[in-house]
């Protein structure tokens, strides 16, 4: 039976692709910092924001895309049906002819194929399979034709591959080591030089399939995880643009002519995660504690400075999600209670633990050592230990081997992308990632809300899963804090993404 056929036409293509263009300005080369260095620059075998923020959209496209106004629209895709059929759904993509990789290789169906059956070989071991644990079969019909096919209906494909981790396309035959250092998209860049713990350069890829696009001849991105030092720069006029920056920079920014802040919601949880398998917080009640602990209030305005410049969130997703649930009411801050809930669970006294923090993002070091004020205010004493994001990601993230820590989480569009951890199982049936918490019942909603085109039963399932998860305190759910990107006043395109990614094609020098 015919579902639905969601044709994006020639229309769309064009205004995507020519809207705006009569005032951008082509050439020169952009300065900008951002936090953390990316661990590889292979989007299917690494699960670093910070890969995913510079490759995606950037070196490597997927076949949709998300706008800056929360619009799917295409990419190398031009259109795609989508067909229920007996076993469930058949998703059939027509992809954009005369698009070459970096290589100088066209792009083909065969490679759309590939690139999803790495994505999903267990021997590659991917952090980002897990999403399409639904999709059974990547069928190359033609060059320029390619189906998915899933088991169920499959409803949050579409959402995927605009916007997960590891939809970018390679080329058919690529060696996924290869691309950690050396990688071969179709996107408006291309690498020019990786000096590692320094910079990267991302340069014009001159055969990009989009006319005119990107303005930029280069973009170095320079490694800086010390706020005060990009900040010093961007004065000094050695660097354009800073990425994320701390708010008392912002501000100090706004009042200067020279510069300009581009500041809104980034959609990215910010939490303290607790180890769920560790005593103490292997016991709800000490969790739940914790939140009721914790003043949001006082933390955002102690981060963000300004109200206008955080949302709080209560569960694991946020306002600008169309699904998201407001239950940030629902641990009002409460020491009194926390420190009860705590003699309940056996620790009248309190504990001690360790909140790990990684040292490149001094946004959530800040967040931490707030945190452990107000956890020491009901019995709870955090030793605090700076890691850096290489140590985190194989301590804290990889080997499960911490008790608190407080990070960011990139949340995209798509309601399912953001609970991709509930469903991470081992076949002992233990959470096979680092919250460490698993949920028969959570993970069968989950299924249900994937098999259904119903919103309305869709937002059910979501509503549902945020109140239950939020009850059970996985985590404690602090903000969306907005992105703050400070930046010269000739510093021209730029734009917020639903999405952990910096949209630098869009980028160009008005000076």
């Amino acid at each position: 039976m015919r579902l639905q056929r969601l044709v994006l036409c020639a229309v769309l293509c064009v205004v995507l692709l020519a809207g705006g263009a009569f005032a951008q300005k082509a050439g020169g080369t952009l300065q900008m910092a951002v936090q953390a260095e990316p661990d590889g620059l292979c989007l299917i075998t690494t699960a670093a924001a910070a890969t995913f923020q510079l490759a995606m959209y950037n070196v490597y496209e997927p076949l949709l895309r998300y706008t800056a106004d929360r619009e799917l629209v295409p990419l190398l895709a031009t259109s795609y049906e989508i067909e229920e059929i007996e076993s469930g759904a058949r998703y059939t993509f027509h992809l954009r002819s005369g698009v070459t990789f970096h290589n100088g290789k066209p792009l083909t169906a065969a490679d759309v194929k590939y690139t999803f059956d790495q994505l999903l070989d267990k021997a590659n071991a991917s952090p980002n399979a897990a999403p399409f644990s639904f999709l059974k079969e990547v069928v190359v019909v033609d060059d320029l034709t390619v189906q998915f096919i899933t088991s169920g209906k499959g409803a949050p494909l579409v959402g995927y591959l605009a916007s997960s981790k590891g939809t970018g396309i390679i080329p058919q035959g690529a060696v996924l080591a290869d691309l950690k250092t050396q990688p071969i998209g179709t996107g408006p860049f291309k690498l020019g030089e990786w000096v590692p713990g320094d910079h990267l350069t991302l340069v014009k890829n001159a055969d990009y399939w989009q006319d005119g696009k990107p303005y930029l001849d280069s973009i170095v991105i320079r490694f800086i995880s010390d706020q005060a030092a990009s900040f010093a720069a961007l004065l000094a006029g050695d660097l354009d643009l800073v990425d994320r920056m701390l708010a008392e920079n912002a501000i100090q920014l706004e009042s200067d002519p020279r510069f300009r802040v581009v500041s809104g919601p980034q959609n990215l949880a910010q939490l303290l995660a607790m180890n769920n398998a560790r005593a103490p917080f292997n016991n709800l009640l000490v969790r739940q504690a914790v939140r009721y602990a914790l003043n949001v209030t006082d933390i955002i305005a102690a981060t963000d400075l300004k109200p206008e410049w955080g949302s709080p969130i209560g569960s694991h997703m946020c306002p600008l999600n169309p699904f998201y649930v407001d239950l940030v009411g629902m641990f009002p801050y409460d020491p009194s209670l926390a420190k009860n809930l705590l003699a309940q669970a056996g620790y009248p006294n309190g504990f001690e633990c360790k909140l790990y923090l990684p040292s490149s993002y001094e946004f959530h070091v800040r967040t931490g050592e707030i945190i452990a004020d107000q956890l020491k205010q009901v019995g709870i004493t955090c030793k605090i230990e700076l890691i850096e994001w290489g140590v985190w990601l194989d301590q804290v993230y990889a080997k499960r081997d911490y008790d608190l820590t407080v990070i960011g989480h990139d949340q995209g569009l798509e309601p399912a992308g953001n609970y991709k951890a509930f469903e991470r199982v081992k076949a002992d049936g233990s959470s096979d990632y680092y919250w460490q918490y698993t949920n028969a019942f959570v993970r069968d909603l989950l299924a249900k809300a994937k098999n259904t085109f119903d919103l309305v039963e869709m937002q059910n399932y979501y509503t549902i899963v945020q109140t239950y998860i939020s009850d059970q305190a996985v985590c404690a759910w602090i903000q969306d804090p907005h992105i703050l990107e400070g930046m010269r006043v000739g510093v021209m395109g730029y734009r917020i993404l639903p999405i952990y990614v910096t949209d630098l094609a869009e980028l160009w020098l008005e000076d």
